[in-house]
């Protein structure tokens, strides 16, 4: 077996030990800075979140609520009056999820996920 084919598989077996999207971890507890609506997919709300977990995603300081969350109306309000407001988020992200509009993956608040507002 040739060194490239040896190095090949042993990176496929490396990238398959360490997962693609992972995240994981409460965000800073921060006022946001705006939320962003996208397409029919979902909104981000970017602030000073920063990247939780041990595998961080791509992009930091921004949390993406996917439209077919169950809660996702209810979301979108706290977080529009959070910035409207100037109310701190918490969230806590349990992935990564690519979002096609910025072409990177951000946190992910999925139904797993829990969000405090405070002031």
């Amino acid at each position: 077996m040739s060194v490239f084919a040896k190095a090949l598989i042993a990176t496929a077996l490396l990238s398959l030990s360490i997962p693609a999207n992972a995240a994981g971890g409460w965000t800073n507890d921060v006022v946001p800075a705006n939320v962003e609506i996208v397409r029919n997919e979902g909104f981000m709300i970017f602030g000073a979140f920063g990247n939780p977990g041990s595998t961080p995603c791509s992009s930091a300081d921004g949390v993406w609520v996917a439209k077919t969350h169950s809660e996702y109306t209810e979301i979108l309000s706290s977080a529009l009056a959070a910035v409207a407001g100037q109310l701190k988020l918490r969230i806590y992200a349990h992935n990564c999820a690519t979002v096609s509009w910025h072409g990177t993956d951000y946190n992910e608040l999925t139904s797993s996920g829990a969000m405090y507002i405070s002031r």
